[in-house]
């Protein structure tokens, strides 16, 4: 039984909906996030189960699989959401950040010159990100400053996650997702 989401350009697939042989897939999400309903992300992303099948599992290893500090991940991710101004993907991450400790004065630097002026990996992460989201000049500087803080796997994770991120704030911005009426929306920075 799909669900209709007001103002939304696709309909949710729910697990009843999703074709037998991506049920593995279709569970695979909910087991990794420790959800026992889908989001409507990824369940407007399951119009097609293979495009679910396929990305999903990029977006697990980047948000689980690194050695990213969970706050770095978050500032990098707000990142992209605001760049893109995907108020789904800021919300929804803006209160993961929260749950793990981020600070109100952190998340209010987020897409201003402040955050990226954070000593340490958070002010070069979050420079990455918004450079990387509006396909600016990646200097041979910045890649070595990358790879020396986290490696060069570390490096290539954080290219994706970015990339990751994009992607899907593009498919959400695009579809129309609506944010569940359960959260509240913080706005963008200035």
């Amino acid at each position: 039984m799909t669900t209709v989401l007001e103002g939304s350009r696709l309909e949710r697939v729910e697990r009843e909906d999703c074709p037998a042989d991506y049920l593995d897939a279709y569970d695979e999400v909910l087991n990794t996030r420790g959800m026992e309903k889908m989001p409507n992300v990824f369940a407007l992303l399951a119009n097609s189960p293979g495009a679910l099948a396929s990305v999903c599992p990029v977006g697990a290893h980047v948000r689980y699989g690194t050695d990213f500090d969970d706050g770095l991940r978050e500032f990098v991710i707000l990142t992209v959401a605001q760049e893109l101004r995907c108020t789904y993907e800021w919300v929804h991450h803006h209160v993961v950040a929260k749950k793990i400790g981020a600070s109100e004065d952190l998340l209010k630097k987020i897409g201003t010159p402040a955050i990226e002026a954070e000593p340490g990996d958070l002010g070069l992460a979050t420079r990455y990100a918004r450079l990387l989201t509006r396909n600016e000049e990646i200097t041979d500087d910045m890649v070595d400053a990358l790879k020396a803080a986290f490696g060069t796997e570390g490096f290539v994770d954080m290219t994706v996650m970015i990339g990751y991120y994009g992607m899907l704030a593009r498919f959400i911005n695009t579809v129309k997702i609506p944010i569940e009426p359960e959260y509240e929306i913080p706005p963008f920075n200035a």
